[in-house]
């Protein structure tokens, strides 16, 4: 406790900015007029010592694959906005050894899918079905179906090296079919895959999933052939 005494009658003053006062005798003055005692009270009640308590950032949650499996299930990202890509890396370990830690930390869902499309595209079309299999209830509404198919699978289902594998895993998979042309979103995808079912020759497969796609009960543009 601040204790500076009056130099008149040596109660304790008030100190209030450069200015003191005595509540006792009501002599005042300038904090210059105290004695050489009051100021060095005054001075080591002012030299104020702030204690630092640093703690460590709390490391983040980690969350197990049925917990990633349920989020993507459920479409909700409330916990884990990186849900996707978390479940992607923990069921394909192997993909992991092209990045460093810190690159992964960096990589969304889509980077990582055009990445593995480039140096393994059997995978990254692994990938692709592991998550429209889990989502596959959600692709019936626009915002899953535009997030999927419209961004994250965007790239990775016109890679040149993937887009083959594509369509011969079209050929023998139906729901594989139906999720890419029944879906509540048609773009961009749906239409390279198309013309790359003619140029290899497959008009067979070309015309059902046009089919599938004269079916889909949800407005979208059309798509024109070459």
């Amino acid at each position: 406790m601040l204790s500076v005494p009056c130099p008149h009658c040596g109660s304790p003053v008030r100190v209030r900015g450069k200015r003191w006062e005595c509540p006792w005798c009501g002599d005042f003055g300038d904090v210059s007029s105290l004695s050489p005692a009051g100021k060095a009270a005054l001075q080591n009640a002012l030299h104020i010592s702030l204690k630092l308590t640093v703690q460590p950032p709390e490391e983040p949650r980690s969350f197990s694959r049925r917990e990633l499996v349920q989020m993507v299930a459920r479409w909700d990202f409330s916990e884990n906005p990186l849900a996707c890509r978390d479940l992607l890396l923990l069921d394909f370990p192997e993909v992991c050894d092209h990045w460093s830690p810190e690159e992964l930390e960096e990589m969304d869902t889509m980077d990582l899918l055009v990445e593995t499309g480039e140096f393994a595209p059997e995978t990254a079309l692994k990938m692709v079905k592991l998550l429209l299999d889990i989502a596959e209830d959600h692709l019936q509404e626009e915002e899953a179906a535009r997030q999927f198919l419209g961004w994250d699978m965007e790239d990775v289902l016109q890679n040149d090296r993937v887009l083959p594998l594509v369509v011969e895993q079209l050929e023998w998979d139906d729901r594989f079919g139906r999720q890419l042309f029944q879906s509540a979103y048609v773009g961009r995808v749906q239409e390279v895959i198309l013309q790359t079912c003619g140029e290899m020759g497959k008009g067979e497969l070309q015309q059902k999933l046009l089919d599938l796609l004269e079916q889909n009960p949800f407005p979208h543009d059309p798509i024109s052939l070459e």
